[in-house]
């Protein structure tokens, strides 16, 4: 009787939070947890509507609370929604909250397989979390040595507006590029004319 209720709070959660009613659909979500703490989905919609409220820190504990009830789930695209989820979570911060750190150091120490970081990896590229990418170069050492990400596009990072006005940033996108198509990104996923991208990103 308690999930149902639980299901039923976060069915309104989700409601609320594709009417743009993000503070309801934080309180939705939060009450399907007083019902059952442990209704995984409830801590992904609550993640979600956070970021929108601009509460990374409550964001990402809620996507780490999650992430841990989900660590031995068979469901590998689930737990890459609530990686991804942490990673978006900062993705435009100049600062990260206390609750990012023992997030991340749970995340690597997880030794999550190579599937769910290409879904992650694919996932942050089609939002154009590219920063949050860039964390994860960082950390290449410590991401499986098969991962390949073969549906991933290109094309986003040559229009992300978040690269320009700061050249020490083309350096960035060069390593960015390189180390994805290293792991499986086409270099034709830029565009047909993968030259005139660069050519736009040059007069840009």
């Amino acid at each position: 009787c308690s999930r149902d209720i639980a299901v039923l709070h976060c069915n309104k959660s989700t409601a609320l939070f594709s009417l743009g009613k993000w503070p309801e659909a934080v309180i939705s979500a939060q009450q399907s947890l007083r019902w059952d703490p442990e209704y995984v989905k409830a801590y992904y919609r609550a993640g979600h509507s956070l970021i929108m409220l601009s509460d990374t820190y409550q964001a990402i504990s809620m996507f780490h609370k999650g992430l841990i009830l989900l660590n031995t789930s068979a469901d590998w695209s689930q737990v890459a929604d609530f990686v991804a989820g942490i990673f978006i979570s900062v993705n435009d911060e100049l600062y990260f909250p206390p609750s990012f750190r023992p997030a991340y150091d749970y995340i690597f120490s997880s030794r999550f397989d190579a599937q769910i970081w290409q879904v992650v990896i694919e996932r942050l590229a089609q939002k154009g979390m590219w920063r949050s990418c860039l964390l994860l170069l960082s950390e290449k050492k410590e991401l499986p040595a098969n991962l390949k990400v073969n549906k991933l596009s290109l094309k986003t990072l040559f229009e992300t507006s978040g690269w320009y006005g700061r050249s020490e940033k083309m350096q960035e996108v060069a390593d960015l590029a390189k180390w994805l198509i290293s792991i499986g990104a086409k270099v034709e996923t830029i565009g047909v004319y993968p030259l005139h991208a660069v050519i736009r990103l040059c007069i840009k």
